[in-house]
């Protein structure tokens, strides 16, 4: 049963999407910590009639964790990112480091014997070349083959690591943003990582 006309159209782009073959899949982002729930629903309910759906979860939320070892338990395809919201300490880390623990935490999970063993398939959505260097220790002390996990960078942010990443075998998926609201987008990604105002600068000036 559709519940709503969000969940319509969703389905109809996950459909889409699943017959293009490889790994290529609907990536449902996420917005602040007030829709994380629902947005978590939606994708169950995509994912439960084997549409083919990932789901992006932030390190920033303490309740990621837990998110995680459910996608984990249930074989899903996740991708981390840091988060580009400010959330209140009882729901959200709000050091930079703490941030940084989390995601390596999260990175523990993605990679885990559990992960590996479900068919789960890790997104490290990240700039950060450490937290790079991590997920490729989690993966290789795990026997995971680089066809089974991925990296994801924004295009023209910080390509000389996509470019090293690439030539090391990694797989790396790199994403744009576009269409009518990619303003608000955009300013995000730069409050998630400054660098990132290269390329919405660039982007104005073109």
């Amino acid at each position: 049963m559709v519940r709503s006309r969000a969940e319509a159209i969703a389905r109809e782009i996950a459909a889409r999407a699943g017959g293009r073959g490889g790994v290529t899949c609907m990536m449902i982002d996420m917005e602040d910590e007030s829709v994380t729930g629902p947005t978590i629903a939606l994708h169950e309910a995509l994912a439960e009639i084997g549409l083919p759906v990932a789901l992006t979860l932030q390190a920033y939320l303490r309740r990621s964790e837990a998110d995680m070892a459910a996608q984990v338990a249930r074989g899903g395809r996740v991708r981390l990112v840091r988060g580009a919201f400010v959330g209140h300490e009882a729901v959200a880390f709000t050091r930079e480091a703490e941030i940084k623990q989390s995601y390596r935490r999260l990175i523990g999970q993605m990679f885990s014997p559990e992960a590996f063993k479900s068919g789960f398939y890790p997104i490290v959505a990240t700039h950060d070349e450490a937290l790079h260097a991590y997920a490729i220790e989690q993966a290789e002390a795990g026997g995971w083959p680089k066809d089974r996990y991925e990296f994801e960078m924004l295009l023209g942010v910080r390509e000389e690591s996509a470019r090293a990443l690439a030539a090391r075998g990694e797989r790396v998926r790199l994403y744009l943003p576009f269409g009518r609201d990619w303003w608000p987008y955009a300013v995000r990604r730069i409050g998630e990582y400054p660098g990132n105002a290269r390329l919405l600068l660039r982007s104005l000036l073109s």
